[in-house]
């Protein structure tokens, strides 16, 4: 749960830095929480940026998820929890699909690569297969779908290091999903990022980490290729 002790020593929250800090300490995305309270993830987006304002008994509610006090939530006033509240509820957070055992399908086709560290915290990809595995369910019948292996801990929990990331290269971009930008095609080595895509537009893709939790903007001129991660393996 975010710590007010730790954020009011700087500049003041606003309602919607609150609600991104209460979201992000759950460990969840800004479509988990929109489908929590049946709202839209660009709904969420507007509160976060200060755009828009939830109405009150949404406020309430997500209070009540995220494990907070409306009061905190609604104006910054008192403690975030009290100790009367008890813990959060349990709620699943942000995770990507794991595939179990039972769910892998067909012969041993599927190429899983290897990313290394490259330089300004990208990855190397190289695509010549370092394991050949059994083909995931959700990925059964996609022409050109890969694993890559995680390197660095810049999307975890999500995805950790040494998870293998299941990707789908032919779906479409979508907000608030976590993809693979590569600097060029298949082919030999290319340079990567693995982060949540946030928004993007004719210039500019909107990116996310988690860790440490920063948004930014890259040029889509120098990230060209953006493929959906679909779930992973954890790592072994």
């Amino acid at each position: 749960m975010a710590d007010p002790a730790t954020v009011s020593t700087t500049a003041p929250l606003t309602r919607g830095d609150r609600i991104r800090a209460a979201r992000k300490q759950r460990g969840w995305t800004q479509g988990q929480l929109g489908e929590a309270l049946g709202v839209s993830s660009q709904a969420v987006s507007q509160w976060e940026q200060g755009r828009t304002d939830p109405e009150i008994d949404r406020l309430q509610q997500a209070a009540d998820l995220l494990g907070v006090q409306r009061d905190w939530l609604t104006s910054g006033l008192g403690p975030d929890r009290s100790e009367a509240q008890g813990p959060a509820p349990v709620i699943a957070p942000f995770a990507p699909a794991i595939v179990p055992g039972a769910d892998l399908v067909g012969a041993r086709d599927f190429p899983i690569y290897a990313a290394a560290q490259g330089g300004e915290g990208h990855l190397i990809v190289t695509f010549d297969p370092i394991e050949v595995v059994k083909r995931p369910a959700i990925l059964e019948g996609v022409k050109g779908a890969y694993g890559i292996m995680v390197y660095g801990d810049s999307m975890s929990p999500a995805y950790r290091w040494g998870d293998m990331a299941l990707i789908n290269p032919h779906m479409q971009p979508a907000r608030d999903e976590v993809h693979v930008f590569y600097d060029h095609g298949p082919n030999g080595e290319a340079e990567a990022i693995i982060k949540n895509l946030i928004s993007w537009n004719d210039r500019m893709w909107k990116l996310e980490q988690f860790r440490p939790e920063k948004q930014f903007d890259v040029a889509r001129v120098d990230w060209p290729i953006c493929h959906r991660v679909v779930g992973k393996y954890n790592r072994r």
